[in-house]
């Protein structure tokens, strides 16, 4: 086998409960992650005679899929020459977690390639290294995620779909956990022990960090509500939003209205993943 191509599906925090700051400089969180599969990059993992990664408007050495490859040398102790191409579809600084799934599929593809004895549990403690998303996408599907986000439980949640809306403007997530830290604390939520529902119980506590730093946030989310949506939350740390849905005519048509509210406004559509395992190959 000299290469594989794998899809690096981007992911939505269903619940993302976010604490004070701790004494190691991190939040621990809370949070519900589901992949979303319809949504996503592909990446491209040849046998090369030296390592290379290429991957328009990031620079090679900056992209994760190269700390990826970074991390998984020093693990294995002999350098990796490959060559990974990604083609982004995921925007970035959208909270969607782009970056980290296609360190994942990295990951993934060159244990594959190279037939390295490793399991899914070694190459998620490699993969926590690179990022704290990095193991979520390893394990794929749906994972309650604790912790910096690293340590997985699996989830279950009642199926729905996403409609998802980049606002022009990208949000880094040091500058949303900044923000965040300078408004009064939010009340605890707790879950109740039945299967999720996310019409219902989806939230995100970097809401108002966000939609401070980026007021038309706000106007994206009203948006989403007048296309049809049943619920609307934050992606990650921002900047897209997703408008939730019950099913796949629901999310088309959605999309659709969004369309015309904004036209040219960046817009896409997916299933939300409701159980455990990887739901893209």
């Amino acid at each position: 086998m000299d290469g594989i191509t794998l899809r690096a599906p981007a992911k939505i925090n269903l619940v993302l409960d976010v604490d004070p700051l701790g004494a190691d400089g991190y939040h621990p969180i809370r949070s519900l992650m589901a992949e979303l599969p319809d949504i996503y990059d592909t990446v491209t993992v040849t046998q090369s005679d030296r390592r290379s990664v290429t991957c328009a408007g990031v620079a090679e050495r900056d992209n994760l899929a190269w700390r990826a490859l970074d991390a998984l040398e020093r693990h294995i102790g002999q350098p990796l020459p490959l060559a990974v191409v990604i083609e982004k579809q995921i925007p970035s600084e959208t909270g969607l977690g782009g970056g980290s799934s296609d360190a994942a599929a990295t990951l993934k593809a060159a244990r594959t390639l190279l037939w390295l004895p490793l399991s899914d549990d070694e190459l998620e403690q490699i993969g926590a290294h690179v990022g704290s998303d990095v193991p979520f996408f390893i394990r794929g599907g749906v994972q309650w995620a604790t912790g910096r986000g690293e340590r997985l439980q699996p989830g279950t949640t009642e199926p729905c779909w996403a409609v998802v809306v980049r606002e022009d403007v990208g949000l880094s997530t040091a500058r949303v956990y900044e923000h965040f830290d300078r408004l009064p604390p939010l009340p605890r939520v707790e879950l109740a022990s039945r299967e999720f529902n996310p019409l219902r119980e989806a939230r995100n506590d970097l809401w108002q960090a966000a939609r401070s730093l980026v007021p038309g946030l706000g106007g994206v989310a009203e948006v989403l509500r007048s296309a049809g949506a049943s619920r609307v939350l934050l992606c990650g740390s921002g900047s897209s939003v997703a408008g939730l849905v019950a099913d796949a005519s629901s999310a088309e048509a959605t999309a659709a209205r969004v369309a015309a509210l904004r036209p040219g406004m960046w817009c896409r559509w997916s299933r939300v993943a409701s159980t455990v395992g990887p739901t893209t190959s």
